[in-house]
């Protein structure tokens, strides 16, 4: 049973446990089980006798709720399928070694990587044209060129600029395919970091240190520097708390500072929106999760141990204000929702103010915040920042459904296969094992939207946003900003 006080933190939101004390416990008995999932199968066309390994794929997990319902009770997809080691970081072996190894690691430990997935990108077309992908091809670190000339040593460089992208809690390179696709098209090499304890399954957080987390950003800069001339470096939640963090610490050179052209961040993990933060670290001595979900997302955990909520809780504490000691002269980049119902917004901005104001920065200019936001508010800010805020969405087809834009929306396109509009995944976490789960999971016309508690009192069924409506205005900006002087 699931324990409504934890249910949400960083994960579904703080006005989501509002409605998580309604929690009913779902109560099956073995033959009901059985006899829904062959009516599923007789639905589907699909044969009655004990199907094939070939038969589901990463899209079909998400169709059947009765049988994801049975998935999270057994916790299918929550235990890695063995354990083998991480790459030693301070070998600081070529990137082409470390991609090579979380592959086999993820080969290994995934209980989905051998799946079937039927999702393609513009970045998985270029990484392996069109052979059939699987999970693995899709949440595996990745390193792409502005022209695929594709060569084995990818340690050497390929071009004179090259970003690099660190994904959150829970999440995997993966949620920033999208995002790769615009790097390249300003001629820019982009390269992605899978964290310690991701891309397996979420049994690999229960004994993850963030000090891993940080030992592994310090490879992705340094291996960075050391093959192009020109960098950017770019991070979502908590990717974007370890990319402050490790500049703060003042590990590299003046010169080298001067390499990076801009520091881009995505709802970094400033602070926690629960209030409960502070309390997962002595909580993880006794319980494993937070919750135990379904797992049915290929590319992000959604089971979440109390460990994995308390080494993030500690890495925010090295990057606020007061402790970000040394802020480098490099321009910022910074994407946030005012609803976000995972990271405390205010504080990321008071993070932004900080970094603006300190010292004599030359690039000061170039801060530039996107801030989603009802129109009649307005963070209250230096004037020298560059505030932008959307017009008001104008797509016809899902702008009319949306109640404001989520953490878990900023870095996917509307047409993304697996969380855009009409793609194979919904977001019921904040739901699941209440009425509204299957509601959630199955409504034609979704409410979609951030999970705060007027959303939810409103529309208690409603799909927490998988991607950003404002995905090409974001874009915009972003090349304007890697563009100017």
């Amino acid at each position: 049973m699931r324990e409504s006080i934890w249910a949400c933190y960083l994960r579904c939101g703080h006005g989501s446990r509002l409605y998580l004390n309604n929690l009913k416990g779902v109560v099956m008995n073995s033959l009901s089980r059985v006899m829904t999932f062959m009516g599923a199968l007789l639905v589907s066309g699909g044969s009655l006798a004990l199907p094939h390994k070939n038969v589901e794929d990463c899209a079909s997990i998400n169709q059947h709720v009765t049988k994801a319902e049975a998935v999270a009770e057994k916790g299918r997809y929550r235990q890695a399928l063995t354990i083998t080691d991480e790459f030693d970081f301070s070998t600081q072996g070529a990137f082409s070694e470390y991609i090579a190894h979380q592959r086999k690691k993820i080969l290994a430990e995934n209980p989905k990587a051998h799946l079937p997935c039927p999702i393609t990108t513009p970045i998985s077309d270029q990484l392996y044209g069109g052979r059939n992908l699987k999970v693995i091809d899709l949440i595996a670190p990745f390193q792409v060129e502005p022209r695929m000339q594709a060569k084995s040593n990818t340690e050497k460089k390929q071009d004179t600029r090259g970003v690099l992208l660190i994904h959150g809690l829970t999440d995997s390179p993966f949620i920033f395919h999208d995002l790769a696709s615009s790097f390249l098209k300003q001629g820019i090499t982009v390269r992605t970091l899978l964290l310690p304890g991701h891309g397996t399954a979420p049994s690999a957080l229960v004994d993850v240190s963030h000090a891993q987390w940080r030992a592994a950003t310090e490879y992705g800069v340094q291996s960075m520097l050391e093959d192009f001339d020109t960098v950017y470096l770019g991070g979502f939640s908590t990717g974007g708390a370890l990319l402050i963090d490790y500049l703060n610490q003042q590990k590299i050179s003046l010169a080298q500072e001067e390499q990076i052209k801009g520091l881009m961040l995505w709802s970094p993990a400033s602070q926690a929106k629960a209030n409960m933060a502070w309390a997962a670290q002595y909580v993880a001595w006794f319980k494993d999760y937070i919750d135990e979900s379904t797992d049915i997302d290929f590319a992000k955990y959604e089971s979440f141990p109390f460990n994995a909520a308390a080494q993030i809780y500690s890495l925010m504490q090295h990057i606020q204000p007061a402790n970000l000691t040394y802020t480098p002269d490099i321009p910022l980049f910074v994407v946030a929702s005012e609803v976000d119902q995972t990271i405390d917004t205010k504080s990321t901005l008071r993070v932004l103010e900080h970094w603006h104001n300190k010292g004599m920065r030359k690039t000061q200019h170039k801060d530039t915040l996107i801030y989603y936001a009802d129109k009649a508010q307005q963070p209250v800010l230096p004037s020298s920042i560059n505030v932008i805020k959307p017009e008001l969405c104008t797509r016809g087809d899902y702008c009319d459904a949306l109640i404001g834009i989520a953490h878990t929306a900023l870095t996917n396109a509307p047409n993304n296969q697996h969380y855009g509009w009409q793609g194979v995944y919904r977001n019921c976490e904040h739901v699941f094992g209440t009425e509204y789960y299957r509601t959630c999971k199955t409504t034609q016309n979704a409410i979609l939207g951030e999970t705060t508690a007027q959303a939810l009192q409103a529309y208690p069924a409603m799909q927490r946003l998988t991607f950003n409506p404002y995905f090409d205005h974001m874009v915009e900006a972003l090349t304007r900003f890697i563009a100017s002087k």
